[in-house]
Order: structure tokens, then C-alpha cells, then sequence
């Protein structure tokens, strides 16, 4: 298919998808994938471009959704990364995330992906956009110890590789691949001031945090986004200790996140976070700030709008 009817299937996807019908999305792709090329080259209705493989599930999804899959984290990289910030994309995948970072709020941005392939995608993407001057991208892994790590890969999720074999139910052993610790990327090159943290490392985001020893506060790190899809107690405990506030995200549905995207978009203050309940901490993603911070005050503001 040529470049102008993919644009236009793209488009008129996204346009159904966002529509009051709640059917057939998922027919319409499988009837397109076919007849589409595998690799894309495309630029989302915020400006960014990337290159995509359509074979990788979470690149076709990108594609499809024109880069809003993930709402909530779409959100607080717009609000809460301060222009001209760090922001540290770690687990980057195919990069968006600081890539939004960038295009958005002009942040320097910092990639860790162990991914040899993936490293290349994020190299590419970095180019496409012409953002070199303004990116770095450290191909290695991130945890506790580091020197080197074994790295699994998941052939069937792109998106589910890892440095723990058990993570998924076909992991295989790519190898061996570099791996530091954030102590170490804050000190070798005089990190003063994180502004936004994210991390995303299937199943070993408790190793990282803890890899940033004594600079995990909130002077330091401001703004922490993790996947807490493991270790939620432990996680929870090491950042309350340290300072940190967490909130937890709400709109889980994709119909309600889309809502909420497009109240933002129209000028509205929707509510995308609560304030983490005293209760057992949930599975998944949970953004975390300084107790005293503005980011929390703003976060505490929105939800006590929302529940009026």
C-alpha cells in the first residue's frame, strides 16, 4: 500500500476509534495489517515521527493509535516535566515516551534499552527527528549490580523482554548485555537534578530503584513513574521512606482515558491520578512525588476537584 492510502487508513482508523462506536476496531486492523508494508514511517498528530515495524505488536499499536496508547503517562510527561528538564526513558523500547518528552517540553533526554534491535530503533528515531543534540541513548540494561547481565527476550510481546527469565512463558536467552546502575549514570555524568524518572523493566523495576542508593529523593529525583509490576510492597515502602508520595493511576479503561484526553486537549483539568490509598499498593503503574512538592499539591488539587 502506498504511503498516502496508509496515511489515510491511519487517519480514518483513529477517527473510527475515537468515535461513539465501540465495535470492530480490532477487525479493522486485522483486515489492514495485511496489505500494509512492515515498516512505517509516520509522524503523530503532535509532530513526532517514527519509524515502526508493524510485526511488533506494540509498535502496530502505536501506529494505529497515533502514538496515545498510554494516556496517563501522555499526560504526566506534558504536565509535569518542566520545560528544558532531565527526563530518563529507562526500558525506552522503541523510544517514544522521551521522545514525547523532547518534542513536548524540550527536555535533554537520557534512553536505557538493553535491546540490541531495540537500540537501533531508538537510534533511528532520535535521528528521524533530529534530536542528537538533545538525546543520549545508553544501550544496557539497569539494575543493582552492574558489569554485565543475561538478557531475555519474549518472541511473542516486543514489549515483555527482560533481565529475569521468569518474567514471561516463553522467554529465551538473548545473552549477555551491558548493565549499570542509575547510581552510577547520576555520578559519571554529575547528575545534580532528575525531573522526571521513568521506569518501565518488566518485572525489575524494585532492582533499579534501589540502584539509585542514596539519590533516590526527592532533590535529586523529582518525579518517579513506575511500572510496579512487581515488588509493590517493598517499592512502596523504599519510596514512602524516602520522601515520596505516590498516585495511582485511575483511568484504566480505555474509553474513560480517551474521554479524559480529550477534556485535556479542549482546555479541561481532568484527574488522572488519585492519591495511593493506605490499603495494600496496587499492580501497575504508579507516578511518584516529593510529599512538599508542587507536583504532589498539583496532583492532590486535581483529584480534590474531581471527587466535588
Amino acid at each position: 500500500m502506498n504511503r498516502s492510502l496508509t496515511n489515510f487508513a491511519r487517519q480514518s482508523y483513529c477517527t473510527y476509534r475515537n468515535g461513539p462506536i465501540r465495535v470492530g476496531h480490532s477487525l479493522i486492523r486485522r483486515l489492514l495489517d495485511p496489505v500494509l508494508d512492515r515498516h512505517q514511517t509516520v509522524q503523530l498528530a503532535c509532530g513526532l515521527k517514527l519509524a515502526l515495524d508493524m510485526s511488533k505488536g506494540n509498535q502496530n499499536a502505536i501506529f494505529w493509535h497515533d502514538g496515545n496508547g498510554d494516556v496517563n503517562m501522555y499526560w504526566a510527561v506534558r504536565e509535569l516535566v518542566p520545560l528544558g528538564g532531565l527526563f530518563i526513558d529507562c526500558g525506552a523500547n522503541c523510544g517514544l515516551v522521551g521522545l514525547l518528552a523532547r518534542q513536548y517540553r524540550q527536555a535533554r533526554v537520557i534512553f536505557l534499552e538493553p535491546h540490541p534491535r531495540l537500540v537501533q530503533t531508538v537510534a533511528a528515531n532520535i535521528k528521524l527527528n533530529g534530536f542528537e543534540s538533545d538525546c543520549e541513548l545508553i544501550p544496557a540494561a539497569v539494575s543493582d549490580t552492574g558489569g554485565e547481565i543475561s538478557f531475555y527476550e519474549d518472541p511473542r510481546h516486543d514489549g515483555s523482554h527482560s533481565v529475569l527469565a521468569d518474567w514471561g512463558g516463553q522467554m529465551r536467552l538473548l545473552g549477555q548485555v551491558p548493565c549499570l546502575t542509575l547510581s552510577e549514570i547520576i555520578e559519571t555524568r554529575r547528575l545534580s537534578k532528575i525531573h522526571f524518572l521513568k521506569i518501565d523493566t518488566e518485572g525489575n523495576d524494585w532492582a533499579v530503584l534501589k540502584s539509585a542508593g542514596s539519590h533516590l529523593r526527592p532533590g535529586i529525583i523529582e518525579v518517579v513513574y513506575v511500572e510496579m509490576s512487581r515488588d509493590q510492597e517493598a517499592i512502596s515502602r523504599l519510596l514512602q521512606d524516602r520522601g515520596y508520595m505516590g498516585f495511582v493511576n485511575i483511568s484504566r479503561r480505555r474509553r474513560a482515558s480517551q474521554l479524559a484526553k480529550q477534556a485535556y486537549e479542549n482546555g479541561g483539568q481532568p484527574c488522572f491520578f488519585a492519591p495511593l490509598p493506605d490499603s495494600s499498593p496496587p499492580e501497575g503503574d504508579v507516578l511518584w512525588c516529593g510529599r512538599e512538592s508542587s507536583q504532589a499539591a498539583y496532583l492532590n488539587a486535581l483529584h480534590s476537584r474531581a471527587s466535588l
